[in-house]
């Protein structure tokens, strides 16, 4: 026969497993690398259910505060949804200025009408954008970027309650500072091949009114794409710097804006 008192705590134990899941399942399938569409649902779930496992145990969580109704699941459930996208939104806005600057150089470029399929969201991006979202992607891995969030999801108990979620005027300040920041950060990765295919066209077009007889329309495209590849792979060595700056500046905020909506 089962004794009591072994059910109850299995019962205890898997309520609370539940509450961890509701948190680290939305996070983990909306962050980016890991929620991206090139990663399997399949795999999503798995990985969900080893994070709520390891975390369940640390997270000093009891089986009530999992609420009985059914509205008040809902709303529990809500809650730690937008806790969850908040966060992954305020970290993916770092790789949405790396395809903005992309998109960009690739304008100057004049290959606009050039894209891939972004593994990522899943639609088409400028060819640029996503050399510089997959070099940002082997750095962030490589600089152990993936710990902010694990990181940051178990100290988050300690700041955010499940199923409390405080959305204050900081946390809106904060989101709104993130978003300022992606442009800026736009503008310093995109600079110095924007630069040079900038000067290029003026000297293109200082050719084409001295020296008419160059078909400046023929030259000036092949010569545009050719500065561009050229500066952007010589930025690759500030682009470096500028995203590990940017991934830990990510690991400092990240944390604050979590312990900000507690």
């Amino acid at each position: 026969m089962i004794d009591s008192a072994l059910l109850n705590w299995t019962l205890d134990s898997l309520l609370v497993l539940v509450i961890v899941l509701i948190r680290v399942a939305p996070l983990l399938f909306f962050m980016p690398i890991i929620g991206t569409k090139s990663v399997p649902t399949q795999i999503k779930i798995i990985i969900s259910f080893a994070v709520a496992l390891v975390l369940a145990p640390a997270a000093s969580l009891t089986a009530a505060q999992l609420p009985t109704s059914s509205i008040g699941f809902a709303v529990f459930a809500i809650n730690e949804i937008c806790f969850a996208a908040i966060l992954a939104f305020f970290a993916r806005l770092v790789f949405d200025a790396i395809q903005l600057a992309g998109q960009m150089v690739s304008i100057q470029m004049g290959m606009s009408m050039a894209g891939v399929m972004d593994p990522q969201f899943g639609n088409q991006v400028s060819l640029v954008g996503q050399l510089w979202t997959m070099v940002a992607f082997l750095i962030f891995l490589a600089i152990d970027g993936h710990h902010i969030f694990f990181t940051t999801l178990a100290e988050s108990y300690k700041w955010v309650a499940p199923g409390t979620l405080h959305l204050s005027q900081a946390t809106f300040d904060g989101v709104m500072d993130a978003v300022g920041r992606m442009f800026i950060m736009g503008v310093k990765i995109m600079a110095p091949a924007s630069a040079a295919i900038f000067f290029s066209h003026i000297a293109m077009g200082i050719i084409a009114k001295t020296v008419p007889q160059i078909p400046i329309l023929i030259v000036g495209m092949p010569m545009n794409i050719a500065i561009g590849l050229i500066f952007v792979g010589l930025s690759m060595t500030y682009f470096l710097p500028v995203m590990i700056g940017q991934f830990e500046l990510l690991g400092r905020l990240l944390p604050r804006l979590a312990q900000g909506m507690g």
